[in-house]
């Protein structure tokens, strides 16, 4: 059995599956306990044959196209769902001198590669891909998981899902930060200064014989591209609208038996070529773009309301009210760096 301790949670977890647990490590070994504690878990993984029970729940994944990759991905997601004293802001941290830089923004918006580049410029690492931000204190906590960099070399890939390798921390600084800290500043990275306008989800079922998929071919308005020949994986593309958003949660919760998983992904457009701009924004600007990307693992499915993502912007815009708020639109790196290095100096 090995022992975890996540944020203010502690995970004990088993398995026959060297795989598994190799691969759950490659993430979170730097929160593994040397020494098991004697109190009860808060969270209990068992992962034997295919099967995968979390506390009192569990899912046969034998029939997963990929079972091991699955158990990991529900593993992750039944952690965080855990860590309700935070909102886990989808970010990169580094720490610069008393300064702490978060760097926010959705999927494939070169989070990872920035933050990689300001290490490799003096910064020290803080996390990536997570930033737990502590509801009552507004303080971002340590988050030290592995780095996920896009690897350009596997050209030749079969996945339908985008190759990374993985960066360990240990490789990034001599000293990992310990202790959390208030946000100096919080860059919100996107493509341009005007509001993403496209939705782009993906979808995973467990058969190609699908009532969720016939479902929703009938939705007005949305576009479904099959992404993968031999496993039934959709892409999902629509112009951002509620009533759409409503209907498809709608269907995936009547047809949830049919689905291994949806989730939210970026556009293909982004620019990297070009030079970087940055601006001030209020906190409430930076809260309102940050919601949307949160890590609020299998949230597409899960039961909100408008009522608490109202009431998750109106906190975060307060615990971030003495933090500069930035947008920085993507570029090359060394305008990006330069952006930030302009607005660091400034304050």
């Amino acid at each position: 059995m090995n022992s975890y301790r996540i944020l203010n949670k502690t995970i004990f977890l088993s398995t026959d599956n060297q795989e598994f647990i190799q691969a759950f490590n490659l993430d979170y070994k730097c929160f593994e306990e040397q020494k098991a504690r004697e109190e009860k878990s808060d969270i209990n993984i068992q992962y034997y044959k295919n099967i995968l029970k979390i506390n009192n729940n569990k899912s046969d994944l034998g029939n997963h196209p990929k079972p091991v990759h699955y158990a990991v991905q529900l593993t992750v997601s039944e952690i965080m769902s855990f860590l309700e004293d935070y909102y886990l802001i989808h970010a990169g941290v580094v720490k610069r001198n008393n300064d702490l830089i978060v760097l926010s923004g959705p999927p494939g918006i070169g989070k990872s590669t920035l933050v990689k580049e300001l290490v490799k410029h003096g910064y020290n690492y803080f996390s990536d891909d997570c930033a737990p931000l502590e509801k009552k204190t507004g303080l971002i906590y340590p988050f030290p998981r592995s780095m996920w960099i896009v690897d350009h070399s596997d050209s030749k890939r079969v996945s339908s899902v985008r190759s990374k390798k993985s960066i360990s921390v240990n490789s990034l600084n001599n000293e990992l930060e310990s202790k959390p800290a208030k946000p100096s500043f919080v860059i919100c990275l996107i493509d341009d200064f005007l509001p993403e306008k496209t939705v782009k989800l993906n979808l995973s079922l467990k058969s190609f014989q699908s009532q969720l998929i016939e479902r929703l071919k009938q939705i007005k308005g949305i576009k479904i591209n099959q992404r993968h020949d031999n496993y039934p994986e959709y892409t999902i593309i629509y112009d951002q609208s509620d009533s759409i958003t409503n209907i498809i949660k709608e269907a995936c919760k009547n047809h949830s038996k049919e689905l291994w998983q949806i989730y939210r992904t970026g556009s293909s457009r982004l620019c990297f070529k070009r030079k970087a701009s940055i601006k001030l924004i209020s906190a409430h600007q930076a809260a309102s773009n940050i919601i949307p990307e949160m890590k609020v693992f299998d949230s597409f499915i899960s039961s909100s309301d408008k009522g608490s993502a109202m009431k998750s912007l109106f906190n975060i815009s307060k615990l971030l009210k003495d933090s500069k708020c930035f947008f920085l639109t993507t570029g090359t790196l060394n305008s990006e760096l330069k952006c930030i290095e302009s607005v660091l100096s400034m304050f």
